[in-house]
C-alpha cells in the first residue's frame, strides 16, 4: 500500500545516475520524506500571508496563494495544534524530489548530548489526575495530555542529521524539517501518521490511536502487539476515532472505504493501531483541505474536542505550539501529504525540545501515562544520540 503511494505522490522522478554529485541539502528550508523518497525545498520565494488566512480561510488562502505562483510550485510548513493561532506555510524557491538512499550518509555527525531536563514530570503526574477528575464528572470522555523535556547538547545540533537518524529508524514513516523564520529554530521529526494524503482526486487517511512500547526482546515484542491488538480499551478507543475521522471526511470527500478492524503499525519504539481510510476528494479541493477537515482528531485532543481543548489550554503549563499539529506539502494540483506533528523537537542552537502525548481517560492511571510518554519520547532521544532502555529498536 506504501509502494504505490510512493508512485503516486512522487511521479516526476530526479535523475538517479550513480555519477553525479550528491545534492547538497545542509542549508534546506523544508524536507519531506516518505515512501522512499524525500522531497527537499530550498529558500522561500512566498510566505502564505496570516491575514489572507484569516479572511478567507486556511484552505483557500493556501490554494489561492498557490495558483499564484509559477508551475511546478509547492506550498510546505506546519499549521499548529490550535487552529486559533498562526500557521506558517510557504512556497519553497525551489524543490528537488530525490531518492533518500542518494542522501543518507550512514554516519553519527549528531552533537553530543550534554544535559536532559525533565525525563521525570510530577506536574503531568498531577494534570493526568485532575484530568481523570473531570471525565469522571461526565464534561470531557477524553483528553490527550503532553509534556516536554529538553536536550542540550555541545555544540549546535544539525537538523539535517537528526532528520536522517530519523529515517533511519524508522523509514516508514514520515521525516522532516521546517526551517522556521525565527531564531534559527528548525523542527524536526518523524511523524507515523497520515493524516491526509491526495493523488488524483483519491484520498488516504491513516489515523493511528491505541499503542504500546515495542520491547527489544522479539518473542515478549510479539507479545506486547497481541495485547495491544485484543486490548478492548484500546480497540474502543481506535474506533472512535476512526468514527470521528470518517465523519469529518464526509465534509469533504465521497465514497469513503472504511476497514472494519485496524491493523498494528510498528514504528522503531512504538506499536500502534491504524485504519487504512481511502476516499474521493471533492474536486476544487487540496490536500490541506482534507487534512484541516480533519485537524486536530481525538487521538491528538479528546473528546469532545472543544471541551478537551479548553483542558488541555487549563492543564498543560505550556502552549503545545506547532506539536500535535499539522506538517507536509502540497502542490498546484491539491496532491500532498500532511502528517500529524509527532515524534518530534525543536532545535535552537544547542537545545532541543521535545513533547510527547497520552490520552487520559477514566480508568488510566496517572503513572502508567507518563511510562506512555516516556516511551514515545524514545523515538527523537535516540535520533538525538541519547542511549535508554530498548532504544535499540
Amino acid at each position: 500500500m506504501k509502494t504505490q503511494l510512493l508512485e503516486s505522490h512522487h511521479e516526476v522522478i530526479a535523475n538517479e545516475d550513480p555519477s553525479a554529485p550528491a545534492p547538497r541539502t545542509e542549508a534546506a528550508t523544508f524536507r519531506f520524506a516518505s515512501y522512499c523518497r524525500a522531497l527537499i525545498g530550498h529558500g522561500t520565494k512566498a510566505i502564505l500571508d496570516v491575514e489572507r488566512a484569516r479572511r478567507l480561510g486556511l484552505g483557500p488562502a493556501a490554494r489561492q496563494l498557490l495558483a499564484e505562483q509559477p508551475q511546478g510550485s509547492i506550498l510546505a510548513g506546519v499549521v499548529p495544534f490550535d487552529r486559533s493561532a498562526d500557521p506558517y506555510l510557504f512556497v519553497p524557491q525551489n524543490v528537488e524530489d530525490l531518492p533518500m538512499r542518494g542522501l543518507m550518509h550512514y554516519g553519527n555527525d549528531t552533537s553530543t548530548v550534554t544535559e536532559v531536563v525533565g525525563e521525570y514530570n510530577p506536574t503531568f503526574i498531577c494534570a493526568a489526575g485532575a484530568a481523570i477528575d473531570q471525565i469522571k464528572t461526565g464534561g470531557v470522555e477524553k483528553v490527550v495530555l503532553a509534556r516536554s523535556l529538553e536536550v542540550f547538547a555541545d555544540e549546535d545540533w544539525k537538523p539535517e542529521a537528526v532528520w536522517q537518524q530519523l529515517y533511519q529508524q524508522n523509514p516508514a514513516g514520515h521525516s522532516f524539517t521546517i526551517s522556521l523564520p525565527q531564531d534559527e529554530t528548525s523542527i524536526v521529526g518523524n511523524s507515523p501518521e497520515l493524516i491526509a494524503g491526495v493523488r488524483r482526486g483519491q484520498l488516504t487517511s491513516h489515523p493511528l490511536a491505541g499503542s504500546a512500547p515495542r520491547l527489544a526482546n522479539r518473542t515478549e515484542d510479539q507479545m506486547a502487539a497481541a495485547v495491544l491488538a485484543g486490548s478492548a480499551k484500546n480497540l474502543a478507543e481506535h474506533a472512535f476515532v476512526v468514527q470521528h475521522i470518517s465523519q469529518a471526511l464526509r465534509s469533504v470527500a465521497k465514497d469513503l472505504i472504511v476497514p472494519s478492524l485496524p491493523d498494528l503499525l510498528p514504528t522503531g519504539q512504538m506499536w500502534h493501531l491504524g485504519t487504512l481510510i481511502r476516499a474521493s476528494l471533492y474536486k476544487g479541493l487540496g490536500s490541506l483541505d482534507a487534512a484541516l477537515a480533519i485537524h486536530p482528531t481525538p487521538a491528538i485532543c479528546g473528546s469532545p474536542t472543544a471541551v478537551a481543548q479548553a483542558l488541555i489550554s487549563e492543564l498543560e503549563p505550556e502552549d503545545r505550539g506547532f506539536y500535535g499539529g499539522l506538517v507536509g506539502w502540497m502542490n498546484q494540483d491539491g496532491e500532498g501529504e500532511w502528517a500529524l506533528l509527532l515524534r518530534s523537537a525543536m532545535l535552537t542552537g544547542n537545545r532541543a525540545k521535545l513533547h510527547a502525548g497520552a490520552g487520559i481517560v477514566a480508568d488510566s492511571d496517572p503513572f502508567d501515562e507518563h511510562s506512555e510518554t516516556a516511551a514515545k519520547f524514545r523515538t527523537m532521544l535516540c535520533a538525538l544520540g541519547v542511549d535508554r532502555e530498548g532504544s535499540n529498536r
